[in-house]
């Protein structure tokens, strides 16, 4: 048994952030259903597909909506409205990132949905949140996570140039914080017996990700700024170029063990003793020099034997990867970073959740068609007759896929 076994989550969402949400709950157990246009969810098709000639599968799409069921309905509407709201009745969970206007325009605001079902956990995921002079505006991971929260002016280039972010990283870390608040949403009703809105937004989920920065800010007033290598506070947390052209990534943040330990490794033990090199305070004034030396002495080094030598001695660092080495990393794939997924006849694998309870699960069913399962969720879980569906199709207000029946 799984731990949302039983639990029913309706899904009105595209793009990357309240879809993994959805992901996270279907993997615990929880019936996903995923209302969709008829003409399918933005993210379909839109990102870059994997190099292997004859690959037709969207595996970025999939990653975000594996396990879940697809009902096509559209919800400008009058009968798509009304079948909106019926699933809503009979769901425990509704996860949306539609702004308040458009919430206001379909007719499922948060009031309206909790009137239909007061037991209702809502959870909304917006670019600012619910409130506040910016609560109608949109936004994605680049604007809402990563520049307004600090982000890119704090690790950018030294030129002020904010970095070049990968795809949808903010949306995942904003997607788990939806997702805890959902299920201390459902222990809470557990205990209450009561329904409840939850609500973060991408620029919330970037705070706490920047809390340190942000905090600081709160008290002297002052940015956190990027900064070049040699304005580094600790030359045993920087990165350096190895003789065979990785990098390694040090990390002994203890100033006084870590130096030992890679005056050691490099062979520089006389460093120790010489005054301008003596304690922390002193290799910052002469920071310059020291990342100087570190870089012509690392350069002679092979990566990976460096970092065993530096482990050996109890300290941290590793090899800087590139994601096709990761994937191959035996310690991924010891602990389940990866997991299969089987579509259209394909098995291929995704990232897991970022934690487990219990076993690793097998292999996950992919996303279907658009509207693959709207015949299904419609007639067996709402009651609705065929001749129904047939109305509501006419009327454009739902789409049946080419595997509803």
């Amino acid at each position: 048994m799984s731990a949302l076994d039983g639990i029913r989550v309706v899904e009105i969402a595209n793009w990357a952030a309240v879809p993994s949400t959805g992901v996270l709950l279907a993997e615990q157990g929880a019936e996903v259903i995923k209302i969709e246009p008829p003409s399918g969810d933005s993210m379909r098709g839109l990102m870059h597909q994997a190099a292997v000639e004859g690959n037709t599968i969207d595996h970025a799409f999939q990653f975000s909506n594996r396990l879940k069921k697809s009902v096509a309905i559209d919800l400008t509407t009058t009968g798509g409205r009304e079948v909106a709201i019926d699933l809503i009745k009979a769901a425990d969970v509704v996860i949306t990132n539609l702004l308040q206007g458009r919430r206001e325009r379909l007719g499922l605001t948060v009031d309206e949905m909790r009137a239909a079902n007061p037991l209702l956990i809502v959870g909304v995921l917006t670019g600012f949140g619910e409130r506040g002079p910016d609560a109608a505006k949109p936004g994605y991971d680049l604007t809402s996570f990563f520049a307004r929260s600090g982000l890119s002016a704090s690790v950018g280039g030294f030129d002020g140039r904010p970095p070049r972010w990968r795809a949808a990283q903010g949306d995942h870390v904003a997607g788990l914080s939806l997702y805890a608040a959902i299920t201390t949403a459902l222990v809470q009703r557990s205990a209450t017996g009561e329904g409840a809105v939850v609500e973060t937004s991408l620029l919330q989920a970037a705070a706490w990700s920047n809390a340190y920065d942000l905090t600081r800010a709160a008290t002297d007033g002052r940015p956190a700024r990027a900064k070049d290598r040699y304005g580094t506070v600790n030359v045993t947390s920087e990165a350096f170029l190895c003789a065979d052209g990785r990098y390694v990534q040090l990390s002994l943040a203890e100033p006084v063990k870590g130096w030992r330990i890679m005056c050691d490794v490099l062979g520089l033990g006389e460093l120790e003793h010489i005054d301008r090199y003596a304690t922390p305070v002193a290799r910052f004034t002469n920071m310059a020099e020291l990342i100087d030396l570190f870089d012509r002495e690392i350069a002679n080094h092979n990566s990976t034997a460096l970092v065993d030598a530096i482990t050996e001695r109890g300290g941290v660092a590793a090899v800087v990867m590139q994601s096709h080495e990761v994937v191959a990393d035996p310690q991924v794939r010891e602990v389940g970073i990866l997991r299969p997924v089987e579509h259209d006849g394909s098995t291929f694998d995704v990232v897991s959740p970022p934690f487990s309870l219990g076993d690793a699960p097998g292999t996950a069913t992919g996303f279907a068609d658009v509207g693959a399962d709207t015949d299904a969720i419609l007639r067996d879980l709402l009651g609705i007759s065929g001749e129904r569906l047939d109305d509501l199709e006419a009327q454009g207000a739902i789409g049946r896929g080419p595997q509803s029946a």
